[in-house]
């Protein structure tokens, strides 16, 4: 599913994440968080970049982690998470969240 939210995020020495809040859950990373980079959606933003200077704009990093709830909240999803963060400054973002209950309901 599709999120696109900012959120907090604490991160490692290193700069991968360790924890983050999502709608008032705080969840903790579980797994061995996968990096690589993606291309930013300029387009669905009204920020613009200087002509030329386009470069570390476009790409960004994103971390795939597996993580659970450490606090309850009215909305809990145990799962896969992509994190990434914006280039421009830093914020995080919440890219996608993979509930496994939703993918059992759509290819059971």
């Amino acid at each position: 599913m599709r999120v696109d939210e900012q959120v907090p995020v604490e991160t490692t020495e290193g700069g991968a994440p360790l924890r983050f809040v999502w709608r008032g859950v705080v969840y903790g990373v579980v797994s061995s968080p996968e990096r690589w980079m993606t291309r930013r959606e300029w387009w669905r933003s009204a920020q613009r970049a200087p002509r030329g200077a386009g470069e570390g704009l476009v790409e960004m990093p994103v971390w795939r982690v597996d993580a659970l709830p450490l606090t309850d909240g009215a909305h809990r999803v145990d799962g896969t998470f992509d994190l990434a963060l914006d280039p421009a400054g830093d914020t995080w973002l919440l890219l996608g969240v993979f509930d496994d209950r939703v993918e059992q309901q759509l290819f059971a």
